[in-house]
C-alpha cells in the first residue's frame, strides 16, 4: 500500500520538465499517477491539479465522468491502493462543484 505522504511528496516535486511535480489522484482508495496523460485531459491541464491534488477526487470524477469508458479507462493509471491507516486523514476537495455536496 501506498501512504499518503509519499502521494503529498510526488505532488509536490518539481523539475524542468513537469515544474508542478507528478499529478497522483486519490479515487476511492486507490492511487492514479496520471502525470503523463494530463496534457490530454480534454478539460484541460489545469484544473485536475487545482480542484483534485492531494485529497478524495471521487465526488469530483464522478461528477464530470458518467460513461463507463472513463471509469474503465482508470485501469491504466492505477498504481495502488492507499495505505487503510491513511483512509480516514485524506481531505475532501476544498470546493466541490455544484451538485457535488
Amino acid at each position: 500500500p501506498i501512504r499518503l505522504d509519499e502521494v503529498r511528496r510526488r505532488n509536490a516535486k518539481g523539475s524542468q520538465t513537469t515544474p508542478r511535480g507528478e499529478t497522483w489522484l486519490l479515487l476511492d482508495g486507490m492511487v492514479l499517477d496520471i502525470s503523463r496523460w494530463l496534457s490530454e485531459h480534454p478539460g484541460g491541464d489545469s484544473i485536475i491539479p487545482q480542484q483534485a491534488l492531494n485529497c478524495d477526487s471521487t465526488v469530483m470524477f464522478e461528477l464530470y465522468h458518467v460513461s463507463r469508458q472513463s471509469f474503465l479507462y482508470l485501469r491504466e493509471f492505477y498504481v495502488g491502493e492507499l495505505h487503510p491507516d491513511d483512509l480516514a486523514d485524506v481531505p475532501l476537495p476544498n470546493k466541490l462543484p455544484p451538485g457535488g455536496d
